[in-house]
């Protein structure tokens, strides 16, 4: 039986202006979901287990896990990475972990906004490099905004993952600079599609804006292949 929260996310969609593929691909997930519900608690639980050997003050990843398991094992057997927004490094052990890479860059401000709580925010990027000391000489990081990082960037991405800011109009420039660094046949992965409160009507600015906005102007280079409760992934077919 399909839950009140999915014809929300439904009737959010339909408002977000979103290309059918979505809808399709969105269907196709919740379809699928009770015959591959143990597997995805099986890998949730096994990069929870993973985490307690780390310190993160939080753990919006895990639930991930079978996503990214299945879908970039079906794409590529060795890729190089970009993450935009990187927190605690959850995302990028997930990666270094788990999969043969050529590069990861990640990148996010941390402490270097003179506008948000330093202290905290320092916290936040002494527990991403602890995090991630078992992985030294497998990734670089940039602490700096995702538009100064791609002002300087002349690297090529298979897989870029989006999970910065959710201000829409910034949503839409890193997805645009994302697919400008991005490989053909490379994947665009934005996290919180379904950020937000969906039912408030008061979501102008919301990621799923930016996010259509670009899917509707990239429709025929681009294909949807999979979108679940909390993120879409996009593959590029051209430029």
């Amino acid at each position: 039986m399909l839950s009140k929260n999915f014809f929300y996310r439904v009737k959010y969609q339909i408002n977000h202006n979103a290309i059918p593929t979505v809808f399709f691909q969105f269907f196709l997930d919740r379809i699928k979901h009770p015959f591959v519900q143990s597997i995805k608690k099986k890998l949730k639980h096994e990069h929870q287990n993973y985490l307690r050997l780390k310190k993160h003050t939080t753990d919006y990843f895990s639930l991930n896990a079978y996503y990214w398991n299945t879908i970039i094992n079906k794409n590529f057997k060795e890729f190089s990475y970009l993450e935009i927004g990187s927190w605690e490094g959850n995302s990028t052990s997930y990666i270094l972990r788990n999969f043969e890479t050529k590069k990861v860059f990640c990148v996010d401000i941390w402490d270097k906004d003179e506008n948000i709580n330093r202290v905290e925010q320092k916290k936040l990027f002494d527990n991403f490099k602890l995090n991630l000391t078992e992985f030294k000489g497998r990734f670089n990081f940039f602490k700096d905004t995702s538009d100064n990082f791609f002002s300087n960037n002349n690297e090529k991405f298979d897989i870029i993952y989006i999970d910065g800011s959710h201000e829409a109009f910034q949503v839409y420039e890193d997805i645009n600079n994302s697919w400008n660094s991005l490989n053909i046949n490379g994947l665009i992965i934005c996290d919180d599609y379904f950020y937000g409160d969906i039912r408030s009507g008061n979501d102008s600015n919301l990621p799923a804006n930016a996010i259509n906005r670009f899917l509707f102007k990239k429709k025929n280079n681009l294909k949807v292949i999979c979108v679940n409760n909390t993120q879409i992934f996009i593959k590029k077919l051209s430029d």
